[in-house]
């Protein structure tokens, strides 16, 4: 299927450019271009008035619709896919004048502030010459963006934000999987929860909320979060207390400061008699960096040893754990094309809010393409294996998660976004952007531990 879908996309491409004679340039006729050069794609004037099968993979590709583009938007559209996919052919080959070639067009055309495919072609050039300059650094050079440098952790945490009022991923997320925790802890008094990278808290408050809210609270709340910044988890565990002691419930926070690869079980803090949870939201995929699965199998060493009740797992649904530039760049320019179309329909073009949030997708983009960095997403079904492989099971997501899902949806005016229920491999929910999948929730516990935490610290 991965591979039909990628000779699709570049057999499409292949053919519109044949039929434009546009091909890799020699060094020595590099010389000879001049900016007002324009390699010219066929457009749609051109053709029969009904919408063809190429145009139709267009649209798939990179989200277009009819009633969202016009004609000329398509053809810069059609042109900037062109450019991307010949200059991903030509790093591939190493066919350095086709890339300074095209990476200079997709640099004057592209832009972070144009269309929605403007924007996309803007962020996957900036990935592609990345990828150029760490392959011949003698003989590519550029000026990474600053975030590539030095990444910002308020700007993240400040999109984040942004994210979760324009769009239902974060509360997909979050409230999806709280429904599926609120199940786990039923009947217990003593609840501790392990967030693997806490941030700004923001799952909690919903969830405390329910807490209060049963008949019978827990007398004990002790949330652990984990992360790289002091001042973040200090700030997060001071608005959390806050909120706890509004609703009556008693509550602890642990912080936890250190990279997560380094964490080791002493520093968790698990006591007897807790029914505890691990969170692990977009992180198990920052593991796949190391082929060997070895990080990932420590990982799930860790967090079996605190003998959970139950493990909650997000992850982006995607497919961009590859080696091959082409299968990386065919599958995440589809992906990030429907976060993309998504965040067009929730703000405009000229939206402050929407240009940070793009940034931070932007970050990811550049870290899929130049393959640096942690950014390795695979789908729910691969997860599936490698989470039995650490001797995890499946243990589901039922009809009251998928209630909470929809009514989240509910709270979105645009009816684009759906949840669909997978079934294979395990249960999860995955929301979805028409019929692309974005982000899978699911539910796992150790095979062969009780999830009792009893065989932790005493009190």
């Amino acid at each position: 299927m991965l591979n039909e879908l990628v000779q699709e996309i570049l057999g499409y491409i292949d053919k519109r450019i044949q039929a434009s004679s546009l091909r890799a340039f020699t060094a020595e006729e590099m010389l000879h271009f001049k900016d007002s050069d324009k390699i010219e794609v066929p457009n749609a004037k051109n053709e029969p008035h009904n919408e063809s099968s190429e145009s139709r993979l267009l649209r798939e590709i990179i989200g277009l619709s009819s009633q969202q583009e016009n004609t000329q938007t398509e053809d810069q559209s059609l042109e900037l896919v062109s450019f991307l996919t010949h200059c991903t052919e030509a790093i591939i080959t190493g066919d350095h004048a086709s890339i300074n070639y095209f990476l200079s067009r997709l640099g004057e055309m592209a832009s972070p502030t144009g269309s929605t495919v403007h924007r996309l072609a803007a962020y996957f050039t900036e990935g592609l010459a990345l990828s150029a300059v760490k392959l011949w650094p003698h003989i590519f050079s550029i000026n990474p963006p600053r975030d590539v440098v030095e990444p910002i952790d308020d700007d993240e945490a400040t999109a984040l934000r942004l994210l979760d009022q324009a769009t239902p991923i974060p509360k997909f997320i979050h409230f999806t999987l709280n429904e599926r925790l609120m199940r786990a802890f039923e009947g217990k008094d003593k609840v501790h929860i392990i967030d693997l990278d806490i941030k700004q808290g923001l799952q909690w408050p919903s969830l405390f909320q329910s807490l209060a809210s049963r008949p019978n609270p827990p007398i004990h709340v002790r949330v652990t979060g984990i992360g790289e910044s002091k001042p973040e988890l200090q700030n997060t565990g001071a608005r959390l207390a806050a909120l706890a002691e509004s609703l009556k419930l008693p509550f602890q926070f642990h912080a936890v400061v250190d990279q997560l690869e380094d964490v080791r079980l002493w520093m968790l803090h698990v006591k007897e008699g807790e029914c505890l949870a691990v969170n692990c939201v977009l992180q198990l995929h920052k593991t796949l960096y190391d082929d060997t699965g070895s990080s990932l199998r420590d990982l799930m060493c860790v967090i079996g040893s605190t003998n959970p009740a139950i493990v909650l797992v997000a992850e982006e649904e995607a497919d961009h754990n590859h080696h091959q530039l082409q299968l990386r760049f065919a599958n995440s320019l589809k992906y990030y094309a429907a976060i993309f179309d998504a965040l067009n329909v929730s703000l405009p073009e000229d939206s402050s809010e929407r240009a940070k949030i793009e940034k931070m997708f932007a970050r990811k983009i550049r870290n899929i393409i130049a393959r640096e960095g942690t950014e390795r997403h695979e789908s729910f079904s691969q997860w599936s294996r490698k989470m039995k492989d650490c001797r995890f099971k499946n243990v589901g997501i039922g009809d009251r998660e998928k209630v909470q899902s929809q009514v989240i949806l509910r709270m979105y005016s645009d009816s684009s976004y759906s949840v669909e229920k997978i079934e294979e491999d395990g249960e999860a929910l995955c929301l979805k952007w028409q019929e692309q999948p974005l982000y899978t929730v699911s539910a796992w516990a150790p095979m062969d531990i009780a999830g009792s935490s009893t065989a932790a610290q005493p009190d």
